[in-house]
């Protein structure tokens, strides 16, 4: 079975997907915004706290300076005694530094001023830890937002699809209920309800085409078979007229011949018009074998007095689940053409678990009528050839009805072999 790609679920993923690009964007623009404030704030206060310190202490060169702040220190070092400096500051250049010394986290700034070393010194560590909590605050607002987005789109996904559930549902309904309309007042006035109504007038029109292909079957049944009865029942009253030449009595089996296949293709005609009703419908399992004796009996008239010997051979017992009518057609077509175009030798008809085999020992079909043997469609003049591919495409059209497959395999001068695999539905 085909896996489903449930639009419900691609509208949950589309809102999560939406949702953690969003989120990711708007996290890190925030915490990198957030940071760069926080730099560029520090920044300022240090050159602030430098400033002020020269202009209080103009000349003072005492190692660090006493601050009512706890976390900055001004270190004043001339360049000939940087090396009594701490030596986490020893080392900076001019500038702005991150240091991390004894697990505390400085922001530094170094300036060279008139001979002197001037080393700011900010104790940022609280600062750092506080950017920590945010950042776990920003993580879990995300995981807030993503379930947030996931549930907001689970609701939105079952409003938009739960009308064409129902929809999908009443429709699937048809097979079993063909006569059935659509209960339109369960859907809004929307896209879905606009595409209800047109499902709904287009199984109106539906509808409208069986009924009135069923009324062509039952005219056509009755119109084509009264006379086909009455000219078959003429045949056969002259038939028994005695002292009939040969030649009268051969054109009189002409006109029975002529019959009979009209017939059988009137009867095929209104059954494979019937077939794509009748394919949905269960039926019970029906033997092949007595439809395969008594088409058989049916179609001997096209042996006529050939020396072709009808082998039939059951090697398992094959139940099929589908009209006898259907199966009558299909099997009729398969041995009149092997019983038509075979001049001697054998036809054998050959019965498994789950396939039908006809062979032949006949003429045999050429590569370009194999070619031709897949087309459905024949001319209206129907030649030797064309009946051959009528009723092959008969067959083809069963077997695509009902799920089966038909094969066959053919030399010219030495035979052919059709053979229909009939897998359960």
């Amino acid at each position: 079975m085909q896996k489903i790609n449930r639009i419900s679920r691609r509208i949950v993923l589309e809102f999560l997907f939406f949702g953690v690009i969003l989120v990711f964007v708007f996290g890190v623009v925030l915490i990198i915004v957030l940071e760069s404030f926080e730099k560029n704030m520090l920044d300022d206060i240090l050159y602030a706290e430098l400033r002020e310190y020269r202009l209080q202490v103009e000349n003072a060169k005492a190692l660090g300076f006493p601050n009512s702040r706890t976390t900055i220190f001004i270190y004043i070092t001339p360049f000939d005694e940087i090396v009594d400096m701490p030596e986490h500051l020893r080392d900076l250049t001019q500038g702005f530094h991150n240091v991390k010394h004894n697990d505390r986290n400085y922001r530094i700034l170094v300036e060279h001023i008139d001979g002197t070393r001037y080393t700011v010194q900010f104790d940022e560590t609280s600062i750092r830890e506080r950017e920590r909590v945010f950042s776990y605050l920003v993580g879990l607002c995300s995981i807030a937002i993503l379930i947030i987005a996931l549930v907001f789109g689970w609701r939105l996904s079952l409003r938009v699809i739960n009308p064409i559930k129902q929809l999908v549902g009443q429709v699937a309904a048809f097979k079993h209920q063909p006569g059935e309309s659509l209960n339109l007042s369960v859907f809004k006035d929307d896209e879905i309800g606009a595409l209800a109504q047109e499902f709904q007038h287009h199984h109106e029109q539906l509808q409208q085409l069986l009924l009135r292909e069923k009324e062509f079957a039952s005219n056509v049944s009755h119109e084509l078979r009264t006379p086909v009865t009455s000219i078959s029942l003429a045949a056969e009253l002259m038939s028994a007229k005695p002292n009939l030449s040969a030649i009268d009595l051969g054109r009189i089996r002409r006109i029975q011949r002529a019959v009979g296949e009209i017939s059988e293709l009137i009867e095929t005609f209104l059954v494979l018009a019937q077939i794509k009703s009748e394919s949905s419908i269960c039926h019970d399992d029906c033997a092949l074998m007595p439809i395969v004796h008594g088409v058989i009996e049916q179609q001997r008239v096209w042996l006529g007095d050939k020396p072709v010997k009808v082998i039939i051979e059951e090697k398992g017992q094959l139940q099929v689940q589908a009209p006898s009518g259907i199966l009558s057609v299909l099997v009729a077509n398969l041995v009149r053409n092997a019983f038509r175009y075979t001049n001697q030798g054998t036809v054998t008809v050959t019965i498994t678990s789950n396939q039908l085999i006809v062979a032949d020992t006949g003429v045999g079909i050429d590569a370009a009528m194999q070619t031709k043997l897949s087309e459905h469609t024949v001319n209206v003049n129907l030649d030797n050839s064309d009946r051959v591919r009528l009723g092959f495409a008969i067959v083809q059209r069963i077997c695509e009805r009902y799920g089966w497959t038909i094969s066959f395999e053919s030399k010219i001068g030495q035979g052919s072999k059709f053979t229909v695999l009939f897998t359960s539905n």
